[in-house]
């Protein structure tokens, strides 16, 4: 049987969910234009924890919506229904899941990753000791999103993706607490010059392969599903 379903199945996809993505780009280069204005004439500490709200709050909320909307709503309304009729398989099914979601999502937190890097660092939020901890941050969170989309796309279940996405926010939070505290991280945090430490190399290579095992484990178990049942 052609492949071609899948394509088929990511333009779908991709049109029912145009308007959220351009409302949540609008919405974004509209939060960067505040933060841009207002950076120099509010105090650092303010600065900071407004800038990283005001950043990852749409790209976030945008990702969370779309798994929402592609993984989660197609079995509460029925959708499925119709898609099962189709001559799709569970693998393509998910296949298609996955390049809808990781692409854009992807994109969407590496241009937010890029504007946080650029405040942080250009604009002299932090010295360039803060390099490795704030890529662990921005990565970090990449990795919890991995991890609710899989969850979303396997259960399929409201509940059970709205759990994780609470137990990820924090769990998220505690280990980037955790990572900071770190003594090879936190001596260099406020240091002149980025060091990327064995300790540092080896958390954010930890990061990067947590989030390729979450999706290749994705794929190996749906693989195993004969229908979406």
């Amino acid at each position: 049987m052609s492949t071609s379903i899948v394509p088929q199945l990511v333009v779908k996809d991709l049109r029912l969910l145009r308007r959220v993505i351009l409302a949540f780009v609008v919405v974004t280069l509209v939060f960067i234009a505040i933060l841009a204005a207002i950076w120099d004439h509010i105090p650092v500490v303010v600065q900071g924890n407004f800038g990283f709200i005001l950043l990852i709050g749409p790209a976030g909320t945008c990702g969370i919506v779309m798994l929402m909307k592609t993984n989660v709503f197609e079995r509460e309304k029925s959708t499925q229904a119709f898609i099962m009729s189709l001559p799709v398989t569970v693998k393509e099914f998910t296949r298609a899941k996955l390049w809808v979601n990781l692409p854009v999502f992807g994109l969407f937190w590496a241009v937010i990753s890029a504007v946080g890097f650029y405040f942080a660092f250009a604009r002299g939020l932090l010295p360039l000791g803060g390099v490795p901890f704030v890529s662990m941050v921005f990565l970090g969170g990449f990795v919890a999103y991995t991890c609710i989309l899989s969850v979303s796309l396997l259960s399929q279940n409201l509940g059970v993706t709205v759990l994780c996405i609470a137990l990820f926010e924090v769990a998220t939070s505690a280990y980037l607490w955790a990572v900071a505290f770190l003594q090879p991280i936190s001596d260099h945090i406020w240091g002149a010059q980025a060091v990327w430490n064995p300790t540092a190399v080896t958390i954010v290579a930890a990061q990067v392969l947590v989030a390729v095992s979450v999706i290749v484990a994705t794929l190996l178990v749906q693989n195993t599903k004969r229908d979406f049942i």
